[in-house]
């Protein structure tokens, strides 16, 4: 890997994210997923801080879908941001 620089502002990223409970609609329904409940994110949400893990869904491209695994990053640094905010909290810079 060429790496290319940190992921900048991890924790007000991952601030702006949600997750929810959900269960597949009449149109997805329609389109093979079944009706079980579900956790995810909004895919359009991920996508304004970090486009790179949204792609087009394999059933239609007019639909988005999350690589779930690649957010794992983002929660790393933001989890590091963290640590630092307690660290200086607790006075231990």
């Amino acid at each position: 890997k060429n790496k290319l620089g940190t992921i900048e502002n991890a924790l007000d990223k991952l601030m702006t994210l949600s997750g929810f409970y959900y269960e597949a609609n009449e149109l997805a329904r329609s389109l093979g997923y079944g009706p079980e409940r579900q956790v995810g994110v909004s895919a359009q949400d991920v996508q304004k801080v970090l486009s790179e893990v949204v792609v087009p869904a394999p059933i239609d491209n007019k639909y988005l879908t999350v690589h779930y695994d690649r957010i794992i990053p983002l929660i790393i640094e933001a989890i590091k941001e963290l640590k630092k905010e307690i660290e200086v909290l607790k006075g231990n810079q």
